[in-house]
């Protein structure tokens, strides 16, 4: 039997249309995430990936300190087991921590419902243990979304952030590219994505605080 043309057309649109939905996770497609706060205060948040760091993190914590600043810091796992008294930290000194999967593995993207439950309940103990809090906010590794990841979400009730603003800070090797290219994007409810784990980081937070107090933002987290 020969399968119409037409037919092999739709086909791939559909697959090509599924597999962009996984990577973009502002579409919704897969689960809800907010991705900006409200568009009528000029307010931005400011969220960290994949620490903690044993050196910049306390970097990123002092900065932020000396600012009167709080963030959103979204942990692996296995780097909190390593660095409790940093988790700690963050949450005496007013910051949120969230879920970023146990080792940030790209199999987590491919994971059964299962696995992606167990990860992320795993993680969440571990950081509910460490800042005796409750933990529900997660961050899925590179942004992507598949009805996997969805069902365990749901199942273990997480409220799911995502970003409107992606710096790119682990790809520009450039730090006032970074600074300027976030510079740019700024807009009222703004969700920032950094990290914590890089040499430059702290160098690219102060060029960012810097750009909004001049830009006349504040900052805020959910």
């Amino acid at each position: 039997m020969v399968i119409p043309a037409i037919t092999l057309i739709l086909i791939a649109l559909a697959v090509l249309i599924l597999f962009s939905a996984s990577l973009n996770m502002g579409w919704g497609f897969y689960l809800p995430a907010t991705t900006r706060l409200s568009p009528l205060k000029k307010e931005v948040m400011l969220t960290f990936d994949d620490g903690p760091h044993p050196v910049y993190t306390p970097i990123i914590l002092d900065i932020l300190r000396e600012n009167r600043i709080q963030a959103i810091f979204f942990c692996i796992g296995e780097k909190a087991l390593e660095n409790p008294g940093i988790v700690v930290r963050m949450i005496n000194e007013g910051h949120k921590v969230g879920i970023h999967t146990m080792n940030h593995s790209a199999g987590f993207t491919v994971a059964t419902k299962l696995m992606a439950e167990n990860d992320l309940e795993n993680c969440r103990k571990i950081l509910s243990d460490i800042t005796g809090t409750d933990i529900v906010l997660f961050r899925p590794p590179f942004g992507v979304t598949n009805p996997n990841i969805a069902r365990a979400v749901k199942r273990l009730k997480l409220k799911t952030i995502g970003w409107s603003i992606r710096s790119f800070d682990t790809i520009r090797k450039d730090e006032h590219k970074v600074i300027s290219k976030v510079g740019k994007e700024l807009h009222n409810g703004a969700i920032i994505l950094l990290h914590d784990r890089l040499y430059s980081s702290p160098n690219i937070l102060k060029g960012i605080l810097e750009t909004l107090e001049k830009q006349n933002y504040k900052t805020t987290i959910i």
